[in-house]
């Protein structure tokens, strides 16, 4: 067991010797791994905060569901009924005539005084139905159930609205998985090369490894190690430059429009948590294309 703790501790040595003996191709790795993951790092807080800004405007889409004036209390009460027997409906209000007036009253502010003498029977307003539902993508089919029913007379929920919201949710996510695999991509064949010209460098070495005895996996360990520290190293400095460019953005906004940012934000992904997700993805993904890396060159460019 000391044996192989001391092996490993060997191959552990060897492997960050080589980025030292080969310092100016590692650190051209390790600034263009980098630049890969901060563009990578940068990427996700925008796709994590795209998805957080939606998830709360889909979570606030509702159905206004207006009905019939001249609707008693008991079938006012059946239509509640069926809206709630509906699969997907998740919270349903009603609003009375006096509330909606008063909420538009408020909407008025100081203009309020141009609906006066609209109080009791000379309130145009109607009854309604407020309905939320539990996915966005069926809001459609929920408004049309409800349409249909005997005392509903119109049925809204922004259909423009929540189409262009799905439809660009969609695409944000499709694009964003799509660039996402590409960085990844650059990054396995920037660390490729690198390690391929670390072996070629090492060629006579290896020889000598081999002709006294060492099995393949002993000879290709400090290469799979050197590719692993030049992809935590560059996650490490990503990390710490999208950490610095995420904290300047916030601090840029609310120094620049103040209160109205600080509201806002309240639709942003919470700032540390996600900025330490962020970090354990970026030395993930680093510490997987490192590995896939020296893998891929070993196996082209080593005859072990």
């Amino acid at each position: 067991m000391a044996l192989k703790i001391r092996t490993l501790g060997l191959q552990i040595r060897q492997g960050a010797s080589g980025l030292w003996r080969n310092r100016v191709m590692s650190l051209v790795a390790v600034g263009s791994v980098t630049a890969v993951l901060l563009v990578l790092g940068l990427s996700l807080l925008t796709i994590i905060n795209i998805n957080s800004i939606t998830a709360y405007i889909e979570s606030n889409v509702e159905i206004k569901a207006f009905l019939e004036e001249e609707l008693d209390s008991s079938q006012v009460e059946t239509i509640g009924e069926r809206i709630r027997q509906i699969q997907g409906v998740t919270e349903i209000d009603f609003e009375t005539k006096e509330t909606a007036l008063e909420k538009y009253k408020e909407q008025l502010g100081n203009q309020d005084s141009l609906l006066e003498g609209l109080e009791g029977e000379n309130n145009p307003f109607p009854s309604s139905y407020i309905i939320k539902v539990d996915n966005p993508n069926i809001i459609g089919a929920v408004a049309d159930d409800i349409a249909a029913f005997n005392g509903v007379e119109e049925v809204q929920y922004g259909k423009d609205v929540v189409d262009r919201l799905l439809e660009s949710t969609h695409l944000i996510r499709v694009v964003g998985t799509v660039l996402i695999c590409i960085l990844a991509f650059i990054s396995v064949f920037i660390i490729s090369n690198t390690i391929k010209l670390t072996v070629v460098a090492r060629r006579k070495e290896i020889s000598i490894m081999k002709y006294i005895g060492a099995t393949d996996s002993f000879i290709r360990l400090p290469f799979i190690i050197e590719g692993l520290l030049l992809g935590m190293i560059g996650a490490g400095l990503a990390s710490g430059l999208v950490a610095a460019i995420y904290d300047y953005f916030f601090t840029s906004m609310h120094n620049s429009f103040g209160g109205i940012f600080v509201m806002l934000s309240g639709y942003f992904a919470p700032f540390t948590e996600t900025l330490y997700n962020t970090s354990l993805i970026l030395l993930a993904v680093g510490i997987v294309i490192g590995v896939a890396g020296s893998t891929i060159s070993l196996r082209k460019f080593l005859n072990v």
